[in-house]
């Protein structure tokens, strides 16, 4: 299995994985990485690293070595070849965050997976890499291939897709997984992470719950009639993950520490149209904005309120 879960942000990419394919699984099979910038080949795949020995004799001077520090891809594929028939799952978050053809660098030749025949799930092609094969007992030589019980599941959030960007080769070999900013219920049909909050609706304070404002919030960001900015912008019922037994002051603090900075930044900036705005037309600067929903003054322009 290699799929990457792909979605607006705070959709639940890690929760559907977590939840849906590694859920039982012991976490000795469960491997876990988060690519950034400057995330390396070296770091994903292991390198030489200096190690200092002591002597055995007192007074002795130590010694420097090096040896092989295996990162997160050699452990995991090590740990496939200890029993080929247990699940070993290689989870990487946030995928489009780090250079993935720098990162998988050789690794690129062993996601084509044979699909039929008796090394259905192995490798098409293998790769000699004889810091990766060392210490596998089950490879020949210096020969590495992926065995069928190693699973690579990424999550790449689309807001970021241009962070890094993925080419057609790399992406054709993984299936691509939409999570959508739908909202999710638990087992009695009652959206999960939904608590009530308030808002000014330029008269008075009014409630409603984080499911209804998220939804109609994304209805304003992506359709044509409003800011047309798409789905990339749109935001995921786990955007915010509230504690629901905490007060509703301190609800009102995550909205306006982590809700209103997207807004702001990635959508109010972000659009292009003049006739129409998110925001009340007398908020001029992010401090104003922050200022007034500290104050339960009204910060949503008469358009949002009125499919609010």
């Amino acid at each position: 299995m290699q799929t990457i879960y792909y979605g607006a942000p705070g959709t639940g990419k890690s929760f559907t994985i977590d939840n849906d394919i590694i859920k039982g699984v012991h976490h000795d099979y469960v491997y876990r990485v988060t690519f950034y910038p400057d995330f390396s080949y070296s770091d994903f795949i292991g390198q030489l690293l200096p190690v200092v020995k002591k002597s055995s004799t007192p007074g002795g001077t130590s010694s420097i070595t090096y040896s092989f520090v295996k990162g997160v891809f050699t452990l995991a594929l090590e740990k496939a070849y200890e029993d080929t028939t247990k699940d070993v799952y290689l989870i990487i978050e946030e995928m489009s965050r780090g250079d993935c053809a720098a990162i998988f660098g050789d690794i690129f030749q062993l996601l084509d997976r044979e699909k039929v025949g008796v090394n259905k799930g192995y490798s098409k092609y293998f790769i000699n890499n004889e810091m990766i094969s060392k210490d596998i007992v089950a490879l020949a030589g210096t020969q590495v291939k992926l065995p069928p019980n190693f699973h690579i599941l990424g999550t790449v959030n689309t807001s970021d897709q241009n962070v890094f960007v993925m080419d057609t080769a790399f992406k054709r070999r993984f299936d691509w997984e939409y999570i959508s900013t739908d909202a999710v219920k638990d087992s009695t049909g009652a959206f999960i992470n939904n608590p009530n909050l308030k808002y000014n609706n330029g008269s008075i304070m009014v409630s409603i719950s984080w499911v209804d404002l998220y939804t109609k919030l994304n209805k304003f960001i992506s359709e044509e009639q409003y800011l047309s900015l798409g789905e990339d912008k749109q935001i995921g019922q786990f955007f915010i993950e509230f504690d629901l037994s905490a007060t509703d002051l301190e609800h009102k603090k995550q909205v306006k520490n982590k809700l209103l900075h997207y807004l702001w930044n990635d959508v109010h900036k972000a659009s292009y149209k003049s006739d129409i705005s998110l925001f009340d037309k007398k908020i001029g600067s992010f401090s104003e904005l922050y200022k007034a929903f500290e104050n339960d003054e009204a910060i949503f322009s008469s358009d949002f309120i009125a499919i609010l």
